[in-house]
């Protein structure tokens, strides 16, 4: 059984895949609803990414820039809207309190998980959206958002910035590490009270001086504040150049849990798919139903049962258990509501 911090499942769907049905070439996709259910993925960490610099009649899921807030609003519930949509027809489940998290159903479940906060109007528009059933947001995509400076355009978190932060933390929302600039990372860890993961990041010490991987200190940090490192199977943030291998997700793993000093910190951010196709995944591990070779690979480095066990499942699963309203105690209403879309 698994836990995937990452997967662009509602993108895809924007990109013309049906993710109720395998992909029809696996040359060029590997994720797909069918593709979870087979590789025994319980969950998955399933992103609201809407992408900034295009229009929306270029791509269902672009905003034109940060100062657009209708149409960044509206690329997010877009997203909201297909996962509603999906879990209407049968197909999966969101994951909105800790009860979810023991389902009686075979279907996959999602934590809605946003990848870039410009969606969020501002502070105030957070209730709105954890009723929806959003539960982790990162601030920022690659390009930087209002709130905060990305991988691409570093940059500090912003006051308003920091006014979401504390929103996100009265409402329990977990804070998303990965894309953030250096300085915003660094200011995140100053200012959040709320537990921080960053679903699918790497190691800097390893993968190459880019922000977009990260420094031990902040692995560290991350650690100290009992939160998880998600492992990013992008090649291209596995080695320095040329097609990763399992051998070379493993030095990451185990890197992680060195710097942090215990192995309940690291845990799979595959991002498969997330604007690559499998041909850039590690060797061996180019569909989610090769992943147990992954497993199978940190036993034979020595790892134990529990311990890859907590890998493959339970480090994540102890964040959500620690972090997700209690059972019992959400709104019955909540995720069927159409939560102030469009409101100033």
């Amino acid at each position: 059984m698994w836990i995937d911090g990452h997967l662009d499942l509602a993108y895809l769907a924007l990109c013309g895949r049906d993710l109720r049905v395998a992909c029809p070439d696996p040359e060029t996709g590997c994720v797909s609803l069918a593709a979870l259910r087979e590789a025994g993925i319980d969950i998955a960490f399933a992103t609201i990414f809407a992408e900034p610099g295009r229009s929306p009649q270029e791509h269902p899921a672009a905003y034109p820039s940060s100062d657009d807030l209708d149409a960044a609003e509206a690329a997010g519930w877009r997203q909201i809207d297909i996962y509603r949509q999906l879990e209407a027809q049968g197909e999966l489940a969101i994951v909105r309190d800790a009860g979810d998290l023991r389902r009686d159903t075979p279907l996959p479940g999602i934590v809605i998980l946003m990848e870039g906060a410009d969606p969020i109007r501002a502070p105030e528009a957070v209730p709105r959206w954890f009723e929806a059933g959003l539960r982790m947001v990162g601030l920022t995509w690659a390009r930087g958002t209002r709130y905060a400076g990305g991988n691409a355009r570093p940059g500090p978190l912003t006051e308003l910035g920091r006014n979401l932060v504390a929103a996100m933390d009265e409402e329990g929302i977990v804070h998303d590490a990965s894309h953030l600039a250096d300085e915003a990372l660094d200011g995140l860890l100053e200012t959040a009270r709320g537990r921080i993961v960053a679903t699918h990041s790497n190691c800097r010490a390893i993968a190459g001086d880019d922000q977009r991987h990260l420094r031990d200190d902040q692995i560290k940090a991350i650690g100290e504040r009992d939160g998880v490192v998600g492992l990013n199977l992008y090649s291209r943030f596995l080695v320095t150049s040329g097609r990763a291998t399992i051998g070379d997700c493993v030095k990451h793993v185990e890197h992680v849990a060195g710097v942090m000093g215990h192995r309940r910190g690291v845990a799979l951010g595959s991002d498969a798919d997330g604007g690559f196709g499998p041909d850039r995944l590690p060797e061996h591990l180019d569909h989610p139903t090769k992943f147990p070779a992954l497993a199978a690979a940190l036993r034979d480095a020595g790892w134990s049962d529990e311990d890859v066990e907590g890998f493959c499942y339970g480090n994540w699963r102890r964040v959500l258990e620690e972090t997700l309203p209690k059972e019992g105690t959400r709104d019955p209403k909540e995720g069927t509501r159409d939560e102030g879309r469009g409101q100033k």
